[in-house]
């Protein structure tokens, strides 16, 4: 399946879902910093996506505003998950169609299984707008905290909300 039609399929799952959703397109972004700098245009809260395995083989996704601390030792006591890591492309690819520098929450979309449990960022829905990739690093779509939300829920993931900072 071409990325033209992987995105499309993001697109159709928004509109199924009724959220309500704006795309920018920008150069490619590969980390925070860069990204902070090109879309500072785009409204609402950028963030980070971090795709981690454990020991026991478990997938983790990490959703965050992109200023959140994460630390990776304390996280992993904390949800008891231990060994946690960041999983290896071929992973990532195979559970969200996505190569590393474009890590998002809508590439749930392929996860058949629901193997990954979604850890989201409490400062998320501080935010009346969060950004994210649809599926590229060429683009991000931004929606409502709440919509993010009832996305990983028709996606069938497990996922848990977080205030990492409390965790540290």
């Amino acid at each position: 399946m071409n990325r033209m039609v992987q995105q499309n399929l993001v697109f159709q799952k928004l509109q199924e879902l009724l959220i309500d959703n704006k795309t920018y397109y920008h150069e490619p972004l590969f980390k925070v910093d860069q990204a902070l700098a090109a879309t500072a245009h785009i409204p609402g809260a950028q963030c980070k996506n971090l795709f981690l395995k454990d020991d026991k083989k478990k997938l983790y996704l990490i959703v965050a505003v992109h200023d959140t601390a994460i630390q990776l030792k304390k996280l992993s006591k904390y949800i008891q998950a231990s060994g946690l890591r960041f999983a290896d492309e071929n992973l990532l690819y195979e559970y969200l169609k996505v190569k590393p520098g474009s890590v998002t929450p809508f590439g749930l979309i392929f996860d058949a299984n629901h193997a990954i449990t979604v850890l989201l960022d409490a400062h998320l829905f501080k935010h009346e707008l969060v950004g994210f990739h649809p599926l590229e690093n060429t683009a991000t779509t931004v929606i409502k905290p709440a919509d993010l939300e009832k996305f990983i829920q028709a996606s069938q993931n497990n996922y848990r909300v977080i205030n990492f900072s409390e965790i540290y």
